[in-house]
């Protein structure tokens, strides 16, 4: 499972010089929020059927119950309603960032194109895709030096997952789910970001799989998101710092992001017992 844990370093400057996180805002979705006509399906069947022959591995699309039938609420629907809902909070976003584990079942569009049209001013895009849950921490990363670099001021990563997936896919997710993490460089309230690793591990049995069963992208943020609406303040360990890690099932990527209360915080925020929230990652 993925973690999100206390530590006992050395306590943090001050003010530590990566960007604050404004907010990690979970969105679930359900077939009332898919577009009423999302467009023929055939395009993305040919693909799939295109990508199996070359690769000579079985048709998946001889039935396409799990298609006609499914959910199909797009990474396109997703941006839409994330958008709809945030509102003026997209104010000023000028670097997006969007993370998928698998590809939309609209094979039509993209959700990166859909937030730079709809979102103010010509914010930079950027897209990452399959790389597991390696992919929020890299997003993350890229999001992190724009900005401690002074090259954008706000960022939106926007984490999705999505359930309609052929047969023998991956073991992928369960339900349909965003986390949308809003970033700024400049001063304000909200922990900062450190600049999170992404680290290649070996496979084989000590290299148990970690990833939160149902949500191989988004699990981590989810939870954060939850810690951090915690009526009780999420859990800062005695030198204001909280980790979040996680490990890939299949690719052989370890990863860990660290947030830090500022220190002019800590007189404000409650105090809170010190307690892992989920199982440790060895």
């Amino acid at each position: 499972m993925p973690a999100i844990r206390t530590t006992r370093r050395t306590p943090a400057p001050a003010e530590p010089a990566g960007p604050r996180l404004e907010h990690a805002v979970p969105f679930r979705f359900s077939a009332a929020d898919r577009d009423p006509s999302p467009g023929d399906p055939q395009p993305y069947v040919d693909h799939l059927r295109a990508l199996h022959r070359a690769a000579g591995t079985p048709d998946p699309t001889v039935a396409l119950d799990w298609l006609t039938g499914g959910a199909r609420v797009s990474y396109h629907d997703m941006a839409r309603v994330v958008v709809e809902r945030l509102g003026a909070e997209l104010a000023g976003v000028d670097l997006v960032v969007t993370v998928d584990a698998s590809p939309d079942c609209r094979h039509q569009s993209f959700p990166a194109c859909l937030l730079a049209a709809v979102l103010p001013g010509d914010p930079l895009v950027l897209g990452i895709s399959e790389q597991g849950v390696a992919g929020p921490f890299t997003a993350l990363r890229l999001a992190h030096d724009q900005l401690r670099a002074g090259l954008r001021r706000r960022a939106l990563v926007l984490v999705v997952e999505q359930s309609t997936l052929p047969p023998g896919s991956f073991a992928g997710p369960v339900e349909d789910v965003a986390v949308a993490l809003l970033l700024d460089a400049g001063p304000g309230p909200g922990p900062r970001l450190e600049r999170p690793e992404v680290g290649v591990t070996g496979r084989g049995p000590g290299a148990a799989p970690a990833a939160v069963p149902g949500h191989p992208c988004a699990g981590a943020w989810l939870t954060l998101a939850d810690q951090l609406a915690d009526p009780g303040g999420p859990p800062y360990g005695p030198d204001g710092r909280l980790v979040v890690a996680d490990r890939d099932s299949v690719l052989p990527y370890a990863c860990r992001a660290a947030l830090t209360r500022p220190a002019h915080q800590a007189d404000l925020l409650p105090q809170v017992a010190v307690r892992p929230v989920l199982e440790p990652v060895a």
